[in-house]
Order: structure tokens, then C-alpha cells, then sequence
């Protein structure tokens, strides 16, 4: 929507919000009872919610009717039935939806570091965000809705680490950008881990459809995606029990990093934009596991392995106290097809 055209149409549209805007509503059923959301509509196809009990994550969107984000059988969870065990304690909170935030001082693997056990993802997920707004504002003519909110991760004589973050969509073009800014308010330098788990789901996901990036180089995790590394773009049909294959993309370029999901039975595509200075990894989940069928596109500072193996890989991350970094990703939905063809290399 752009602000030279609101007043012409208040002639058909008395309320604008029928167009495009912000709700904010709370659940009131289930293990989500209670948490805060917010439904952003942005008038030309994309749809989106944002929970700022978990960490202003987003648990679903959609693009022109198509769900286009992963929601797990957990459902959603309230932040306030999470317990850190290992990899359980995550797995039944993991909505996953099309963002999954992990971090903030250990990521990835779960691990024992120093005596301490550090679980699956980390915490950041399941803390609840402060300081939280909604607004409509306009960049030149044009309409953005944004919010905004803080997640502090802190513990007694532990880190103190505070990411300020800014969700803003579009109403002329179907873009969501995404800004984070991680403060260390702590005394001590302190590892910073993060992986955005950005995670696309059925029809968008379905059979047929393919990744491509921007990677220079694309290795697989272990064994099992070796073993299907020849199909590493490609999605399949869910298969029963079959297991997840993880693929690593690295050296993108410096400028224009990307990876995009293309659906060509539905004419569309999903591409995200990541900056490679500050999220030099990419791994690529590929889950076709019938009932958990899933595909992420997640860009990390470290990798997905746990905080012991960034550490020893030297990947691993710090902020010195008082220091900040920022990280900014944005996520094109389109069909298209001239764009798309872009992006196919």
C-alpha cells in the first residue's frame, strides 16, 4: 500500500486494515494458551505470524493462499513448558514454522562443554522478547509493517547477551526482512552461536521441487547424506522412517549470498538472502521422513555441529563485552518466473 493512495482508497476501504495491517491476539487453547501473537498481512499474498513469547520466531506464513513454512506435530508450545534435556527437551517444543531461532551461546549438537551440558539449539527459542512493538510506518511511499522487541539470555555469574530484533514486511513486494543485533552486556568475552533455522513445508515442499544457492562448495554431514548426495537439491516423496540428510554450503560470495526453494508445479519460489560475511555456513535439512517432512535452509555463524566442534574448527564466534554484531537475512516469495530463473545456477 503506498500513502498517496490512502486517501482515494478510504472511498471503498473505510478501514484499511481489511487490506493490509497488524492483529494482535493472544491463543487461548491448549499448550499454546496464553502466548501473545501477532498476524502481519501485507495485502498482496503474504501472510505471517509472530510470536513474541518465543522469541519473536515465526511460527507460519503463507503466500498467496499455499502455506509455505513447516509446523511440526508439536504444535505450538507455550515457552513455559520447555525443558533443557539434550535433544528431547527442543524436539518437543520445535514447531520449527518458518523460523526457528537457535543460540545464543551454543547452537547446533548438543554437547558437554566445561562440565556444563549444553542442549540441542540452545534456549533462545523458548525466551519469551520485552520491549516489544508493532507499528505501520512508510519507507518513501510505500507502507512497512515491522516489529520490533528484545531477548535478553542471561544467566548469574554466566553470559549476558541481549538480541535486539526487527521484523519488517513489505506491502508493495512480498519481501519480510529481518535484522538482529546481539549485544554482549556482560564483563567477559562470551561465544555467540546462532542458526536461523528457516524451515519450508508441504505444498511448498512437496516432490519435485529444488534447492539452489549460491555455494561454491556443498558437502554432506555424514554417512547417510553421502549416500544421496547425488539428489541433495531434489526433493522426494516422504518415505517411512527415512533418515535426515544435512548438506553444508559454503564459500559464498561476499555480497548476494542466497538460497531458494523453487516449486515449479506451483510457479513459485521462496528465496532467502543472507548476509556470508556474518553467516558464512549454509546447511540444508533435508528431512523426507513421512509425518516430519521438512526442508531447512539455515544460515549459520558456526555451523550445526555444537559449540565443542565450532571451538575446535575454529568457527566458533565471540563478543567481547560491550561488543555488538549484527545479522540481516530477507525472504522473497514470488512466481515469478523471470526472477526465479535468476537464482537457478
Amino acid at each position: 500500500m503506498k500513502k498517496s493512495q490512502e486517501q482515494a482508497l478510504r472511498q471503498k476501504a473505510g478501514n484499511l486494515e481489511s487490506l493490509c495491517g497488524i492483529k494482535d491476539y493472544t491463543f487461548n487453547d491448549g499448550p499454546a494458551r496464553g502466548m501473545r501473537a501477532f498476524e502481519l498481512d501485507n495485502g498482496q499474498g503474504t501472510r505471517l505470524t509472530v510470536l513474541p513469547d518465543r522469541g519473536l520466531d515465526i511460527p507460519s506464513l503463507s503466500f498467496k493462499g499455499t502455506n509455505v513454512a513447516f509446523q511440526s506435530k508439536t504444535g505450538l508450545r507455550s515457552p513455559f513448558l520447555y525443558q533443557e534435556e539434550g535433544v528431547r527437551g527442543f524436539l518437543k517444543q520445535f514447531n520449527a514454522g518458518l523460523l526457528t531461532t537457535c543460540g545464543l551461546t551454543y547452537a547446533g549438537a548438543p554437547a558437554t562443554e566445561d562440565g556444563q551440558a549444553l542442549g540441542l539449539h540452545g534456549p533462545y527459542s523458548n525466551l519469551p522478547a520485552e520491549k516489544v512493538t508493532s507499528r505501520t510506518l512508510y519507507d518513501g511511499d510505500e507502507m512497512v509493517l515491522e516489529i520490533s522487541g528484545q531477548v535478553r539470555q542471561a544467566q548469574v555469574f554466566e553470559e549476558n547477551l541481549v538480541l535486539s530484533r526487527t521484523l519488517r514486511l513489505h506491502t508493495e513486494k512480498n519481501v519480510l526482512e529481518i535484522e538482529d543485533t546481539v549485544e554482549n552486556q556482560g564483563f567477559a568475552k562470551t561465544p555467540l552461536m546462532l542458526v536461523y533455522h528457516v524451515n519450508f513445508g508441504y505444498p511448498m515442499l512437496d516432490e519435485g521441487a529444488r534447492v539452489y544457492t549460491s555455494a561454491g562448495q556443498i558437502t554432506p554431514r555424514d554417512d547417510t547424506a553421502q549416500a544421496n548426495f547425488d539428489k541433495h537439491s531434489l526433493m522426494e516423496a516422504p518415505g517411512v522412517l527415512r533418515p535426515e540428510e544435512c548438506f553444508f554450503h559454503t564459500q559464498h560470495p561476499d555480497t548476494g549470498a542466497y538460497a531458494m526453494l523453487h516449486n515449479e508445479s506451483l510457479g513459485m519460489a521462496a528465496i532467502l538472502h543472507f548476509d556470508a560475511k556474518a553467516l558464512p555456513l549454509l546447511c540444508q535439512w533435508k528431512c523426507m521422513r513421512a509425518g516430519d517432512y521438512a526442508l531447512g535452509l539455515e544460515p549459520t555463524t558456526s555451523g550445526v555441529m555444537g559449540r565443542p566442534a565450532a571451538r575446535a574448527d575454529g568457527s566458533l564466534q565471540f563478543l567481547e563485552a560491550g561488543e555488538s554484531r549484527t545479522f540481516r537475512m530477507s525472504l522473497t516469495l514470488t512466481d515469478d518466473t523471470g526472477t526465479i530463473k535468476k537464482y537457478m545456477k
